[in-house]
């Protein structure tokens, strides 16, 4: 059974590897939203379903922003239907690799916090509230989220939880991306002007907010 814990997250990380390198081959071009437009079929259905397939993939990779995909649900649908594509494409990217850390064991939690110090960081929220834990780190983003989705995944964290958590702290990236997406066409109206100013906000606001955490950890020691 340890061996099968092991074996998964290789597994799952070859095969995306494998879908990725084909995506690209085939379209000659570096994954950019017109890459995923390309790819993406006419019917609404089928493009729900391609996008979804995209976020996948993404789960693994850094080779994928999130933001493109965000972006890319903007341009294909309309503002409502794009922000529920959106939320559900990052439930499923944080779902998979949340997935891999529970099946890795606890030992995945000893190698984050090895190799990610901040992680440290996280551990200390979380014994005081689970889902502030998860919240803060989406949020803020002082770690890569594929790493958050690992830990929470191998701490056990129950999921329920934890999807809340990460789809809130998430969702004034996911609303400010995914409608720029839906106003590029139209760079010059105060729509996307608006728009664009709310998410130089977020990332502003998370800059100081991980600037006072880092702050209080410094002055604490």
């Amino acid at each position: 059974m340890k061996k099968l814990r092991k074996i998964i997250p290789v597994i799952a990380i070859c095969i995306i590897g494998i879908m990725l390198t084909v995506i690209v081959k085939k379209s000659g071009h570096p994954l950019t939203v017109d890459t995923i437009i390309e790819y993406t079929p006419d019917n609404t259905l089928l493009a729900i379903v391609v996008m979804l397939t995209f976020f996948a993939l993404k789960s693994l990779t850094v080779v994928l922003p999130l933001s493109v995909l965000y972006f890319a649900c903007g341009m294909m649908f309309s503002p409502f239907s794009a922000l529920l594509v959106s939320t559900a494409g990052l439930a499923v990217t944080i779902t998979i690799p949340y997935l891999i850390g529970k099946y890795a064991g606890k030992q995945t939690v000893k190698s984050i916090c090895e190799k990610y110090p901040k992680a440290a960081q996280v551990a200390v929220y979380q014994q005081k509230n689970n889902f502030f834990a998860c919240f803060i780190t989406r949020i803020v983003g002082f770690l890569p989220g594929d790493i958050v989705s690992l830990y929470f995944g191998a701490c056990d964290a129950p999921y329920a939880e934890y999807l809340a958590a990460g789809i809130a702290g998430s969702m004034l990236s996911i609303v400010t991306t995914t409608l720029l997406g839906e106003k590029i066409n139209n760079p010059f109206s105060v729509e996307f002007l608006i728009i664009l100013l709310c998410r130089v906000a977020v990332s502003a606001v998370a800059v100081v907010i991980n600037h006072v955490i880092n702050y209080k950890k410094i002055k604490n020691v």
